[in-house]
């Protein structure tokens, strides 16, 4: 019995803990709030799919600030399997998720909490160079990094 309480012990084995599903709310104050935010990340999240799905025309992806090829390892590794968008129920819950759990759903943190490849920026050439001109000091100095994984070259 004590083993179960030791986790340096070998034979230890973690307890299950498994939390029941939260009741759905009916649309409480919560919910109704972070419903436009919630619809705004679902649509970007379709839209960084169909881009991710196209590395020929979308050639570049930036992640924080490093400069990536789109079939880069460390993007794909960030990216889904596939992208389902919710619809009825599962879209209730998924919302109920968001809002329940992330108060702040207008902060960053929260977009980057719920959804990690979010802060993903899947690009064409052409807006690699509009994101390499952002991220270029006045000097000329580079506040980015190109991969050293995939070593994109610079479009």
């Amino acid at each position: 019995m004590t083993n179960q309480l030791d986790p340096w012990d070998p034979d230890y084995r973690k307890p299950k803990v498994e939390r029941e599903p939260e009741e759905p709310c009916e649309g409480c104050i919560w919910c109704r709030e972070a419903k436009a935010k919630f619809d705004r990340v679902l649509d970007g999240a379709a839209h960084l799919w169909v881009c991710y799905q196209d590395p020929e025309q979308f050639s570049y992806t930036a992640s924080g600030s490093y400069l990536h090829r789109t079939t880069c390892g460390r993007v794909r590794r960030q990216m889904p399997v596939d992208h389902v968008h919710p619809e009825g129920e599962a879209y209730d819950r998924s919302l109920q998720k968001w809002a329940h759990e992330h108060h702040d759903y207008n902060s960053p943190e929260a977009e980057r909490r719920y959804s990690p490849h979010l802060r993903l920026y899947v690009m064409s050439p052409a807006g690699a160079r509009q994101w390499i001109a952002a991220n270029t000091g006045p000097r000329g100095g580079r506040n980015y990094r190109l991969c050293k994984e995939c070593r994109p070259s610079e479009p």
